[in-house]
């Protein structure tokens, strides 16, 4: 399965699922794209692989996430979400890979994300990790 890359020059004609949407799903994505492309100038990432449903990962030089965390030197992963149809196929192993090899790329300390015990949205299941 290919993982593609979003950027300022492709964003509008990839396939980007969001749980923010209205019924037709056209609000929260538009919104999603527009929030996107202002992070790609900050230093932001947004894998997904090939497909047409959630399996994405998104991640940012931790001194730029949007949480509060000190993590100075790391990269946080702001989202990663892979859908039900697409687990146990190893996709989700292989957005991760990407983040840790561009995190090594950049000379990051490592990675940093924040999870919980119980399912969220926007939080990491710690089970996987």
């Amino acid at each position: 399965m290919e993982i593609i890359t979003l950027n300022e020059k492709n964003i509008e004609s990839e396939h980007v699922c969001c749980s923010l949407s209205d019924k037709k799903g056209e609000t929260g994505v538009l919104t999603k794209k527009a929030w996107l492309t202002e992070r790609f100038k900050e230093g932001l990432v947004f894998k997904k692989a090939d497909v047409r449903g959630k399996v994405f990962i998104e991640y940012i030089p931790a001194e730029k996430a949007w949480v509060p965390i000190e993590a100075e030197g790391y990269m946080f992963i702001n989202c990663f979400w892979v859908a039900g149809q697409y687990k146990g196929q190893g996709i989700g192993a292989k957005l991760l890979e990407e983040c840790i090899k561009d995190a090594k790329n950049q000379n990051k300390k490592g990675l940093t994300v924040i999870s919980s015990d119980k399912k969220k949205p926007y939080l990491s299941d710690p089970k996987f990790l």
